[in-house]
């Protein structure tokens, strides 16, 4: 079984939460916010093989972006995929959330841990970008000056490619269902935020059984001394140019 948490880095905000068995079906998903709350839903998924966290888990540097940060977006910044700086003069970083989430569940957070609770730091869109072949990411968050119907329809492909992914199946989740009716008919950008963070957990805890059963597609950028992000190799395809762009080569 395999778990994947969008988390937030406060009890704030929303945090994502899926999880999906050994054959790819996804057995739940949820959205909560405190602490309690995450570990009370994790209680009904004991012993997870693997975890994928999108948050930041092992941070020690006191300033400026890790390692891992700066090769992920080295590699997937182009198609606007790449990282922000996670280093301990935040208050929240010092330690993250997902340390303590890790070390409350006693998982491991190590990529090269071989039994079960892995644990794995992930971050959606560089995988998004890798496993779709993306041209640049799916602007489905939240952003200045993005208007609901970018969002709402960048949301839909994002779940149309969810479900095109052939090891998932999300035939049986009636969970799954809402969400998609819940973001087909938004009116308001608060009906995509009250699903948002439960899609990308359902991503994350596909990530985590990719990690399994599939492991030359993701890999270690960084290491467990600086930390670490998992994600699919550097894309070898272009990146699609911004709109009002004209590319190099078709400028002549």
């Amino acid at each position: 079984m395999f778990v994947g948490i969008d988390l937030a880095w406060n009890d704030r905000a929303r945090t994502g939460l899926a999880a999906v068995d050994d054959e790819g079906r996804l057995l739940g998903s949820a959205t909560c916010r405190s602490d309690e709350e995450i570990d009370e839903w994790l209680r009904a998924y004991p012993s997870p093989d693997v975890v994928a966290i999108d948050a930041p888990l092992i941070v020690h540097n006191p300033t400026g972006q890790r390692p891992c940060e700066r090769m992920v977006t080295s590699a997937f910044g182009r198609f606007d995929a790449g990282c922000h700086a996670s280093n301990t003069s935040k208050a929240y970083m010092n330690p993250p959330r997902a340390a303590r989430l890790a070390q409350r569940q006693g998982w491991a957070p190590n990529p090269s841990a071989t039994g079960p609770g892995v644990c794995l730091e992930v971050y959606p869109h560089p995988a998004m970008v890798g496993l779709f072949g993306l041209g640049r990411i799916l602007p489905y968050k939240g952003k200045r000056g993005r208007s609901l119907d970018v969002r709402r329809a960048a949301m839909v492909e994002l779940l149309d490619r969810i479900e095109g992914l052939g090891d998932l199946d999300l035939s049986g989740s009636v969970r799954w269902r809402e969400i998609r009716y819940a973001v087909e008919h938004a009116t308001r950008p608060m009906h995509l935020e009250h699903v948002e963070d439960e899609i990308d957990a359902i991503f994350c805890a596909h990530l985590a059984r990719v990690w399994r059963h599939s492991p030359g597609a993701l890999q270690v950028y960084g290491d467990v001394e600086s930390g670490y992000i998992v994600a699919p190799p550097a894309p070898s395809h272009a990146a699609t140019p911004r709109p009002g762009r004209v590319s190099r080569t078709s400028a002549g």
